[in-house]
Formats: C-alpha cells, sequence, structure tokens
C-alpha cells in the first residue's frame, strides 16, 4: 500500500513539474514568434515593399508553411521524437532570423520561406508533444498554452516600443535571447509523448469521447493517405480553409491597415497585445469549455465571432480601437484553437497525430494564407481595403453555413458525435 501511495505521489508530482515546464516553454515559444511574425509585414513597409510585393513574399512564405508541417511532422512520427526535432528547428530559426534586418531583397524572400517551412510545424509539435504525453496533459493544454498567449502579449507590446526607439537591428538581434530560453527549457522536458504506457484514456477523455471512433488495427498503421480516406477530418479541413481565408487576410495586412488610420508600430503592438492576451482567460478555462461543449459547437460559435471581428476591424477610423479587433481573439481564435486541437485527437489515427495536427495548421495558414495574401495585397492595391473587407465578410460567412449544415443535416449514429 505504502509503495503505492508513493508511486501514485512520484508521479503527481511528475505531472505537474511537467505542467510547469511546458507552461515555461510555451511562454517563450510564442515570444519568439511576437518578434519575428507580428512585425514581418511592418518591416517589409518599413523596407519600401509595396501590397503586392508583401503578398507575393508572404504567399512564397506560406508555400513554405504548407510543405513543412507533413514533412517535419512525418520525421517526428517516423523516429520517434518530438523534443529533438523542435530543438533542431528552433536553431535554424535563430541562425536565419537573427541577422534578418542586414538582408537585401533576394535575402528576405529566401529567408521568409525558410522561416515558414520551419515554423509552421513547430505549432502542432509542441501542441502534440503535450498532448500525448499523458491524460493529465492533454486535460490541462489549455492552461499551458494560455501561457504562450500571455508571453506572446508582452513581448509584442513592448516591441512595438522597441522599433520606434531602438531599431530593426536591436529588434531581430533580441531573437537570439528568447531562442536561447526556449532551449533551454525545451532541454529539461523529457519526451514520453511516444511512449505508449500513456496511451490509456483518462475520465476526461471519458466524458467527453475523446475517442477515435473508427479505431481499428488498420487506422494505426503508418500510412499518410489514411488521414484522406477520413470524411470528418476532410470536412474540418475544408472549414478550416474557408474561416482563415478571410481572417488571414486581416491579420496579414493589419499594419497597412493601422497605418491607413494614421498608427505606427506602437499602435500595431498594443493592438496584438490585449489580441494575445485576450486568448489566455479562453485557454485557462480551455479544461472546463471542452467538458461542457462539443468541440463541433464551439467551432460554429467562434466562426460567428471571426465574422463580427471582421465587421467591427472594417468599421474603424482611428487606431486607438484596434484593441477592440485583438480584444476578439479570445472567443474566435481561443475557441477554434481548443477544439480543434481537441477534435483532430478524437478522429485521427493515434501514431498520425502530430501529422494530423500539423496537416490542420497547414490548411489554416498554408493554403487560406497563400490566398490571403495574393488576394489581399490585389484587392487593396486595386479596389481599396472596403472592397477587401466586403469580401473577407462573405468568405466567413459562408464558413458558418458550412459548420451549421454539417450540425443540422448530420446522419443518425449510434453514438454521440464529438
Amino acid at each position: 500500500m505504502f509503495t503505492s501511495l508513493a508511486q501514485k505521489i512520484s508521479s503527481q508530482e511528475a505531472s505537474a513539474r511537467d505542467i510547469s515546464n511546458f507552461s515555461i516553454l510555451q511562454f517563450f515559444f510564442w515570444s519568439t514568434w511576437a518578434i519575428y511574425g507580428s512585425y514581418l509585414v511592418y518591416y517589409l513597409t518599413y523596407r519600401g515593399y509595396t501590397n503586392m510585393e508583401i503578398g507575393a513574399l508572404m504567399s512564397f512564405r506560406t508555400f513554405m508553411e504548407i510543405l513543412g508541417p507533413p514533412i517535419i511532422g512525418y520525421i517526428c512520427d517516423h523516429f520517434k521524437t518530438r523534443k529533438t526535432v523542435f530543438m533542431i528547428c528552433m536553431i535554424l530559426m535563430g541562425l536565419i532570423i537573427i541577422p534578418f534586418s542586414f538582408y537585401n531583397r533576394a535575402m528576405i524572400f529566401i529567408a521568409a520561406g525558410l522561416i515558414g517551412f520551419l515554423w509552421s510545424p513547430q505549432q502542432s509539435i509542441l501542441d502534440s508533444w503535450i498532448l500525448e504525453t499523458s491524460p493529465e496533459m492533454t486535460a490541462n493544454y489549455g492552461f499551458m498554452r494560455a501561457w504562450g498567449s500571455i508571453g506572446f502579449a508582452l513581448v509584442v507590446a513592448v516591441f512595438g516600443v522597441v522599433i520606434e526607439n531602438l531599431g530593426w537591428t536591436f529588434h531581430f538581434m533580441s531573437y537570439g535571447i528568447l531562442i536561447t530560453a526556449v532551449l533551454i527549457t525545451a532541454w529539461k522536458i523529457k519526451d514520453n509523448s511516444y511512449n505508449q504506457k500513456h496511451k490509456i484514456k483518462g475520465p476526461e477523455d471519458s466524458k467527453n469521447n475523446l475517442t477515435d471512433e473508427s479505431n481499428s488495427s488498420e487506422e494505426n498503421n503508418m500510412r499518410f493517405y489514411q488521414l484522406f480516406l477520413n470524411k470528418k477530418y476532410l470536412f474540418i479541413l475544408l472549414v478550416t480553409v474557408v474561416l482563415f481565408i478571410p481572417i488571414s487576410m486581416i491579420f496579414i495586412y493589419l499594419a497597412p491597415i493601422i497605418q491607413a488610420t494614421g498608427g505606427t508600430s506602437r499602435h500595431l503592438g498594443y493592438a496584438l497585445f490585449f489580441n494575445a492576451l485576450s486568448e489566455a482567460p479562453v485557454f485557462f478555462a480551455g479544461k472546463k469549455i471542452i467538458k461542457k461543449f462539443k468541440t463541433k459547437h464551439l467551432l460554429l460559435i467562434s466562426s460567428v465571432f471571426y465574422l463580427l471581428r471582421i465587421i467591427i476591424t472594417s468599421q474603424i477610423t482611428a487606431p486607438e480601437y484596434f484593441v477592440f479587433f485583438g480584444l476578439f481573439q479570445s472567443v474566435s481564435y481561443g475557441l477554434f484553437l481548443i477544439s480543434i486541437r481537441h477534435y483532430v485527437k478524437m478522429i485521427a489515427p493515434t501514431e498520425l497525430q502530430t501529422t494530423a495536427q500539423s496537416i490542420v495548421l497547414m490548411a489554416a495558414f498554408g493554403l487560406g494564407g497563400i490566398t490571403a495574401s495574393l488576394l489581399g495585397g490585389f484587392l487593396i492595391d486595386n479596389y481599396g481595403m472596403n472592397v477587401m473587407f466586403n469580401f473577407c465578410i462573405t468568405v466567413s460567412f459562408l464558413a458558418i453555413l458550412l459548420l451549421l449544415s454539417s450540425l443540422l443535416f448530420k446522419h443518425p449514429q449510434k453514438h454521440q458525435s464529438p
């Protein structure tokens, strides 16, 4: 009895330690993107790029983001390691981004593509590392991801001011400090995500039907094409692309949108600060939200708030009001992320979790991002921002209709659907 009690206490201590370390890792990981990803378009406008040129460069980066997730995700699943792949990718990104301010146009183009290839899978690798470690980690995913939002919010707000006062060279050089923190934290965490003894279902999983309804021995084979024979998976990919085309367009061109109202990098930093900070409450409450609501219902709610978010943004005439654009992040992207992660976990084979999660983000930020980059630049330069906003509103409404149709016209099933 005492041995069993000691093992239980030891297991609880290990889980608490992992939750703490993963929270710190999320904090620094998303802080790095606050420096590079948040201000890239603003930097390009500073270098004299037109909206069409920005769209072309961002499309190339997004194309590379499409290539990255399936390749790097498969490498993780094939070699049974997420930690090693994660750390190697972060080191390579640091070597590319730190000297970014010294690049000419050709080097910027190449660097943006390489970063797209490396960064896009990293989000899914880290999240799968957490979700596949143990049922306790899965249940506390939202709490850990919330610290990523806090880290992003703090860094993006600070560096909006840093750019104005210390310049772009200092801005990109600071990336090295945060990368070091990421690597140190990741090194301290064991990679148990491929250890089969953890693949048992906890009580939270039972309550929320976190099971693969079509689980069979064949579907657990390492075969990439299986994902694309899964109708539920194909549908969620379609919805994700349609949903993210309009919101990606707004995010990609947020810097020129803010500049059009008289804003500066400081206003962009504040908008993104509230954008990231507003995510935290939803992620902290993620465990309770997933218990209470079906994932498809949460996806529908998030799509409605995406539409409202775009409508509000289209009416803003002063840069100070972009804070409202940021505050809607919690009920749009926040709900989307926690629900899509759990939904994919339910419907994808265990042995292809990293690949499946990576492809969903590839659909969102890859296919959706390429369309948003090219079409957004074209619409702004040729027809103005109002036409772009009208297009975004129309496509967002289409995403809502798709999700509604899946809920209203679903086939009767013996088991509750996710």
